[in-house]
């Protein structure tokens, strides 16, 4: 039957596709036959589209004519919508779901690409500009603290589904997402102020502020742009063991600064600098506690229970680049160097696991333990890269990468009361150092496009890389034993890309694309050598399939994008656990296969209406291997086979300089799946929600005053469940929840 189920899919997806393409050739007759009936007037305004361009293939192009699976939202957008986090935006893109733990605690998943919320290792890569940001292995939880920077001052977001293994390298299994920054203006002083107060159902009152300064320092040459920001987020967690209130608010700043020379018009040094800070005292501590069979709460509808002094959660960012450009005539030169840190300090809570066995053990009357994790991770990244005009029959481009990561995480139980959070001397329950964990990555790249005609192109790809790992362990305690060890893993991995693409009009494109991707792989995380569990775990890999359409419609006043994939992924990464024993190994396969769509429409001045959907059914074409329960045929965890968003936003004039806008965005999330787990009957159902959200406001001058409200209706959808006992089939779970509804008004000045 499911073979049977597999065959329909594929065949409704190329139906699909098939349709689209015949809709098309209706849509360019009724495009032609209203501009012959149209008679053009003096003052009439255009109702067209504004051309998006991109550099999702690392070159300068409109985004129709890309050929791949690429959503992007603008930089005005994103303020008009006052969006601070992921889930403000990404999840509004077709084909992208998040995993939430909490603030700072996402990990983003493109086309199913998932093992769960333990995942080790992010399946997306991140990028902000030209240079790669965030951890590219297992021993800084990646697959965990994906970079959420703050939206202020970005031009736009690029997201790119598939697999970006030929051009953007490792951890790019499921797509990547692109901040595109706002580069400083050599000829022109501006500024910008806003402000913002918002109140959050069932929680407190949130502030923020954004700053931004640009200033020429020599005319057409050298220029700074400066922008910060500090938001305080609210919180709505009642914390009843902590006695607080909105326990998991969060204080959020940062900024960047900028630098752009051009001493002439063939050459530009950009260097920039970010920083980002979250801090709060709960949200290590998950969401609410509830009975994950029925996901009812037990304490309350929005209340957690956890002893004094655990929650803390403190991440940082720190990023610094540099990018030369330099056109050569015969081809255009691009380096780039970047460092990036980032810096952990967490305590979770462990009572409900640890309290039960270790306190009859020590006599405890009220046993205490949590465990505080610090991380950290430093790495720095060279690219340098030689590529053709993109004008010529045949484009080329050569590039070699480098990047050398050096990263620490260690894991301390500490033991208390959990009435008082007085501390307990016991002896040492577990003290492990995971790291120093040296990785070293080299890579040589090239593809080249072909321009059989005017309308055929083939775009053909190769990556060869390197990585190597040195991994230190160092550990003692009553719980972990003693151990002390090093090991070395090496992979060289190469990935591909296929991609022929078809122009049946200027403004019709019909592409095919075969793409490759993997993970690093590298030693294993926490288990000395000798205990079972294999010394190393290898990288995973996949293959995706895609054909896709894309089209500008009714004389530039629509696009209509469609496409349909499979991916065979193999030789998956996942957290085993045998004998209580927690390692990292390769094991099971998956496909994940599906149909993508986004239309979007101005039918008059100003309005623009949008919608998209995703169909994704994800599976595991091969049973996991033992420590993990899950079969083929089952779902990959926390991929919803349906997920949609249609939504609008007017620009309109009022009067008297005045003008105004609204928007609204509807999304749904599909219902999904929990994790796999250690023993059966252990993965629950989360049903699936809607999201809608709403935005308005005025502009008279250099002034804008607006409104919002996210999460209208106050959706409660469960966005993670994860287990607090020792044993995954018992209560209680903590769920996290989307934020609820959120209200708020901001003011701006521009100068």
């Amino acid at each position: 039957m499911h073979s049977k189920r597999s065959t329909f899919r594929v065949r409704a997806l190329s139906i699909a596709i098939a349709s689209a393409i015949a809709w098309v050739p209706l849509a360019h007759a009724q495009t032609s036959q209203a501009a012959n009936q149209q008679t053009s007037s003096a003052g009439t305004r255009a109702v067209t589209l504004p051309t998006i361009v991109v550099t999702a293939n690392k070159r300068t192009q409109n985004v129709q004519d890309v050929p791949m699976g690429v959503s992007v939202i603008g930089g005005f957008q994103l303020e008009r919508m006052n969006a601070a986090d992921f889930g403000d935006y990404l999840s509004q893109m077709p084909g992208v779901n998040l995993i939430s733990g909490g603030e700072g605690q996402t990990q983003i998943v493109i086309r199913g690409i998932t093992s769960g919320s333990r995942q080790p290792n992010s399946s997306v890569g991140t990028y902000i500009d030209d240079a790669p940001f965030g951890s590219s292995t297992v021993y800084a939880i990646g697959g965990l603290l994906t970079p959420d920077i703050d939206p202020s001052d970005l031009e736009r977001v690029e997201v790119l589904r598939g697999p970006q293994g030929t051009l953007y390298g490792s951890n790019t299994l499921g797509g990547l997402i692109k901040f595109v920054t706002r580069p400083p203006d050599t000829t022109a002083f501006s500024g910008r102020v806003q402000t913002d107060v918002t109140s959050l159902a069932h929680g407190g009152t949130g502030f923020g502020t954004r700053v931004m300064l640009n200033a020429p320092l020599v005319d057409n040459k050298l220029a700074v742009r400066v922008n910060g920001f500090k938001r305080n987020d609210p919180g709505y967690i009642d914390d009843i063991g902590k006695g607080q209130k909105d326990a998991n608010k969060a204080d959020v700043d940062g900024g960047r600064v900028q630098v752009l020379w051009t001493p002439n018009e063939r050459v530009s040094l950009r260097v920039s600098a970010l920083f980002q800070n979250l801090d709060s005292d709960d949200l290590a501590n998950g969401g609410v506690d509830v009975d994950p069979y029925t996901l009812q709460p037990i304490y309350g509808r929005y209340t957690s229970k956890h002893p004094p002094g655990t929650g803390q959660f403190d991440l940082g960012y720190r990023m610094y680049d540099a990018t030369l450009q330099a056109d050569l005539g015969w081809a255009k030169l691009i380096a780039t160097t970047s460092y990036d840190h980032l810096g952990l300090d967490q305590n979770f809570d462990l009572t409900q696991a640890y309290g039960p066995i270790l306190g009859p053990i020590f006599g405890l009357p009220n046993p205490g333990f949590s465990e505080f994790t610090p991380v950290s991770q430093n790495k720095l990244t060279q690219e340098i890269r030689l590529q053709s005009p993109s004008t010529q029959k045949l484009e080329w481009r050569v590039g070699l990468f480098y990047t050398h990561e050096r990263s620490r995480y260690g894991e301390s139980v500490l033991s208390f009361d959990s009435i008082t959070g007085d501390p307990i001397p016991l002896p040492t329950l577990a003290d492990l150092n995971l790291g120093p964990a040296n990785f070293t990555e080299w890579a040589g790249y090239g593809d080249i496009t072909y321009h059989f005609t005017p309308r055929f192109d083939v775009l053909l790809g190769v990556r060869y890389t390197h990585d190597k790992t040195q991994y230190t362990q160092t550990g003692e305690g009553l719980l972990v034993g003693s151990s002390s060890f090093t090991t070395t893993g090496t992979d060289s991995p190469t990935t591909y890309l296929i991609n022929p693409s078809f122009k049946l009009r200027d403004d019709v494109m019909l592409y095919a694309r075969i793409a490759s991707g993997f993970r690093p792989g590298g030693p294993n995380v926490g288990v000395p050598p000798g205990l079972g569990a294999p010394v190393t775990f290898g990288p995973d890999k996949l293959v995706n399939y895609e054909v896709g359409l894309k089209s500008t419609l009714l004389q530039n006043k629509m696009t209509f994008d469609i496409d349909a994939f499979y991916i065979d992924w193999s030789q998956i990464q996942l957290e085993s656990n045998v004998a209580g024993i927690g390692f990292l190994s390769n094991g099971g396969k998956a496909k994940s296969q599906g149909l993508e769509a986004a239309l979007e429409y101005r039918p008059v001045v100003g309005l623009t209406l949008s919608a998209n959907a995703a169909y994704t059914d994800a599976v595991l074409t091969e049973n996991t291997p033992v420590g993990l329960v899950g079969f083929t045929g089952d779902r990959l965890p926390y991929v919803p086979r349906w997920n949609a968003n249609v939504g609008a936003e007017y620009i309109f004039p009022i009067a008297n300089g005045w003008s105004g806008y609204a928007g609204i965005n509807y999304g749904y999330v599909g219902e999904r799946i929990s994790d796999f787990q250690s023993v059966p009957d252990a993965r629950f159902n989360l049903p699936g929600y809607r999201v809608l959200d709403l935005h308005a406001g005025v502009n008279y001058g250099r002034w804008t005053f607006g409104a919002f409200i996210k999460n209208a209706t106050d959706s409660r959808g469960v966005t993670m469940l994860s287990f607090e006992t020792t044993d995954p089939t018992a209560s209680p779970y903590s769920a996290t929840y989307v934020q609820p509804r959120l209200i708020g008004v901001t003011a701006s000045v521009d100068f």
